[in-house]
């Protein structure tokens, strides 16, 4: 369900998601998302980039330091 909503796990904690939700109700999320849902997928956005950045930061430094010795 979080994957389908493009929201983590504990997104879906904190928006007060406990239990399974039908197909249904998750068309019906994404079609008219609350706040909750909008400010999830927006942390998640931020936590993904920043993931990613750190990847490629350590990418960087691994090819520098190859280069090195």
């Amino acid at each position: 369900v979080a994957q389908k909503l493009n929201i983590s796990i504990s997104g879906l904690a904190r928006g007060g998601v406990e239990e399974a939700l039908t197909t249904a109700e998750i068309t019906a999320l994404l079609q008219a998302p609350p706040a909750w849902l909008v400010a999830e997928r927006a942390t998640h956005a931020a936590v993904r980039a920043e993931a990613q950045r750190v990847k490629e930061e350590a990418a960087r430094k691994a090819a520098k330091k190859a280069r090195q010795g």
